[in-house]
């Protein structure tokens, strides 16, 4: 397995790129806030996610899910929420991803793949929308930065979200050291003025769509991806 990007690992790089995805999708993110609302939430608490919602999100990752194939979608979610109902509180920078966790990744996410027209990027904006503080989305150019030579299967989502998890323990830790900040997500929710804030796995997901997806870099030159 081979291992190219290593995400970030300071609070000043996801407050760049931040700046930088908001600079190049402007308004373009309603889906990934709409998510986060506490209707959408509370459907997913109660197994009964908005569909028509949760396909607008995971298009805007560049799939074609047509609306016709909601209930195929929906009847695959429905499958994988009893799985992670277990990891219903978890966060990416709170939470130990112990080998039992990444088993019920890989399952929830092979599981996904199984439905018809869900593939891989899919399937990971699918488990972001489900638990947006937990998961972290790829396409399949974020993919092969992180793991060129693996098939996009759950076992290597799984390892993936090793890497993003590793990324965001970083962060917290230079917040504090650095800053003296313990909720990097939440001031930098605030700095920008995101209600309800975004999850410190969500600013990932714009790190990695900025300098991977656009190709640009940290000015100061200290990620290399």
């Amino acid at each position: 397995m081979s291992n190219y990007a290593t995400g970030p690992n300071t609070f000043e790089q996801i407050r760049w790129s931040a700046r930088a995805f908001r600079a190049i999708a402007g308004a373009g993110d309603a889906e990934g806030i709409a998510i986060r609302e506490p209707a959408f939430r509370d459907g997913v608490r109660q197994g009964q996610p908005d569909l028509a919602r949760l396909v607008k999100y995971v298009n805007q990752w560049g799939c074609r899910i047509p609306d016709g194939k909601a209930d195929g979608i929906g009847a695959a979610v429905g499958a994988a929420l009893p799985l992670l109902a277990p990891l219903a509180a978890s966060a990416l920078e709170f939470d130990d991803l112990r080998c039992a966790t990444l088993d019920i990744v890989a399952r929830a996410f092979d599981g996904l793949t199984a439905a018809s027209g869900v593939g891989p990027t899919a399937a990971s904006a699918i488990l972001t929308a489900l638990n947006p503080q937990l998961f972290v989305s790829w396409g399949a150019g974020i993919k092969n930065a992180y793991f060129p030579d693996d098939k996009a299967n759950g076992a290597t989502y799984a390892q993936f979200l090793t890497v993003m998890r590793m990324a965001a323990l970083s962060i917290a830790r230079d917040a504090r050291a650095e800053h003296g900040v313990d909720d990097p997500a939440g001031m930098l929710s605030a700095e920008l003025g995101i209600s309800p804030p975004f999850s410190l796995a969500k600013f990932i997901d714009e790190y990695n769509l900025v300098t991977v997806a656009r190709g640009m870099a940290y000015p100061a030159g200290a990620v290399a991806v």
